[in-house]
This record gives C-alpha cells, structure tokens and sequence, in this order.
C-alpha cells in the first residue's frame, strides 16, 4: 500500500466529508480532490462505505492516542472521572468525532447506522468500557465491582452520553466547554469513584496495566487502516 496516496485519499475523503456530509460526497469527487484515479482508491477502499469508515477509524486511532500521551504525561488520567473530563473536551473540538456522539445526521447521513466504524467509536462499545471499569476496580479506583454489577458499564456509558446527546440541544445552554467537562468530571466521580484520594504508587500502577489496553486497541484500530490493494496503484 502507498502511504503517502492513501493518506491523500483519505484527507481528501475527511475534507468532503466536513464540507458536504456522506451523502453528497461521491468516490470521483474524493478522487479529484486527491488527484487519483477513481480506480485507485477502489484498489484499498471497495466500497464508500469502508472507505469513510477507514475515515472514522483514523481519527479513531488519534484520539486513542491522544489519550495514551495524556495517561503517559499524568497518572491521574487513569482516573474515570479525568479522562472522561479530557475525552469530552476532545471530542467537542473533533469535528469527526463529535459528529458522531451528538449524532449529526447533516453530516453523517445513513453512516452513522451502516458501519460499526462510527457507532462504535467516540463512546465505546459497553464490551470495551467493562474492560476499563475492572482494571479501575482491581485498583480500587472504582466502588462498584462489575463483576457483581453487570449494568455497571451500561450506567457509565448512560451517565457519560447524556451530556454528549444534549449538545444539540437547548439544555446545553450557553455555558463554557471546561465548565461542561468539569461538570461531566464531577458527575462520574460522584456516581462512580471512591472518596478517597488514590496513591500516586495505586495511580501509577493503573497507568501502567491501561497503557497496555491503550497500545492493543491502537494496534487493532491501526490494522483496518491498512487494507492491500490487489494491484500496484497508478
């Protein structure tokens, strides 16, 4: 695979996409505006479907990345309640990514529904999140075991989508994006956290097993974005 077209392709796909929204974008107009031929992109991507979701799924892989630079730089974003503060001002100015936890049909179209690429991201799947919630727990920086609690993952992921879902909302009002994620922060700690301040030795263990969760989903995410063309791509 050629990097350096393929990264062409899908900055041009990603540019469309913000500027026209899924339905209006078409493979030949991706093509021009990467200076390739349609058959090209055809060769890594079959369809406009995977091709957009190879569009998700790199931003995807950024903001995972993000988040492992963030948990390298702070022991304290192992924390529920911090990291859900730091993904939620991330998430607000990514303009991909909060297309697709407020649910921007005007952008995503029939997307959001068709690929697990978008669905799947953002917000996480509920397998994912009860990974998470049982190293925090193993830790003791969770009250709740998810073990003896199997809605517990669904009520992190109910609790922490509500202030996503409102975005497009009156309720969101008119108060600050860190006021917002504050209050998100607040909410996760009160509702799942214990009271008691961890360790920095309790935090940086944490920090050391999520880092190796961190890397694996990377490297998984990474592998769909590197499809093999049947031939050479002119």
């Amino acid at each position: 695979m050629d990097e350096r077209k393929a990264t062409g392709i899908l900055n041009a796909a990603e540019q469309l996409f913000l500027q026209f929204g899924y339905r209006k974008v078409t493979i030949d107009e991706v093509a021009r505006r990467a200076g390739v031929g349609k058959g090209t992109i055809y060769l890594y991507w079959p369809s406009k479907l995977e091709l957009f979701g190879a569009v998700f799924t790199r931003d995807g892989v950024a903001m995972l990345t993000a988040a492992a630079d963030a948990l390298r730089a702070d022991p304290r974003e192992v924390l529920l309640s911090v990291s859900s503060r730091r993904t939620f001002i991330a998430t607000m100015n990514n303009p991909l990514a909060r297309a697709i936890v407020t649910g921007d049909q005007a952008l995503l179209g029939d997307l959001l529904t068709t690929t697990p690429a978008t669905g799947e991201m953002g917000l996480g799947k509920l397998g994912t999140t009860d990974l998470v919630l049982r190293l925090l727990h193993r830790h003791g920086l969770l009250r709740d075991d998810p073990e003896q609690d199997p809605m517990l993952a669904y009520r992190v992921a109910a609790t922490t989508a509500g202030f996503y879902a409102v975005e497009n909302t009156s309720a969101a009002g008119g108060f600050a994006l860190e006021s917002k994620a504050d209050a998100l922060a607040d909410t996760v700690s009160s509702a799942f956290e214990p009271a008691e301040e961890p360790s920095l030795a309790v935090l940086e263990a944490a920090r050391a097993e999520a880092l190796t969760f961190y890397e694996r989903w990377c490297h998984e995410l990474s592998a769909v974005l590197n499809p093999s063309a049947k031939e050479t791509a002119k």
